[in-house]
């Protein structure tokens, strides 16, 4: 509970130095936003990397919404089976026309284990106008398997891509 106020606490912050920053901006931050995505995802909710794609849906002048869906494969520690991991995510952006405060809430789904996660993401996203995507998001991630090596813990995801 601790770690989720503490979360909260610097959204709220972060907010705040963005809202700081809009005086004098372009009326409609979104009106050009390239609203698809594809990215490699290094951490973050597949545990060690994944795929994903998202789509942008702008609500207001400077406040979208997104979904995302992602996966990769891997092998077990214990066995050669191939496994999957399934990503759903979706939250808000704010911010524009490149900066954004990313912030979500996502599951994985693991085809080989009985884990089950669930992340409370905020993080940066800078999504250029010549389609660079970079983001850089730290999470809370609780696990359905308490006793399991990848248990419930602040992580963190990198990604990079492309925007269409």
């Amino acid at each position: 509970m601790r770690m989720f106020i503490t979360s909260l606490l610097c959204c709220l912050l972060f907010q705040g130095l963005i809202y700081a920053q809009e005086v004098g901006s372009d009326d409609n931050k979104l009106k050009d936003i390239r609203k698809n995505s594809i990215y490699l995802e290094i951490l973050g909710n597949g545990a060690v990397y994944s795929f994903n794609y998202d789509r942008i849906v702008p609500l207001k002048e400077d406040v979208a919404l997104f979904v995302r869906l992602g996966g990769n494969e891997y092998h077990g520690i214990k066995t050669d089976q191939l496994s999957y991991n399934f990503i759903i995510t979706s939250g808000v952006l704010h911010g524009g026309p490149k900066s954004f405060l990313e912030a979500g809430l996502g599951f994985t789904y693991f085809s080989g284990s009985s884990d089950r996660l669930v992340v409370l993401a905020t993080g940066y996203r800078f999504q250029g106008r010549k389609g660079l995507v970079f983001r850089a998001t730290p999470m809370y991630i609780y696990n359905s398997e308490k006793g399991d090596t990848f248990g419930n813990a602040l992580w963190f995801g990198l990604s990079v891509g492309f925007s269409f």
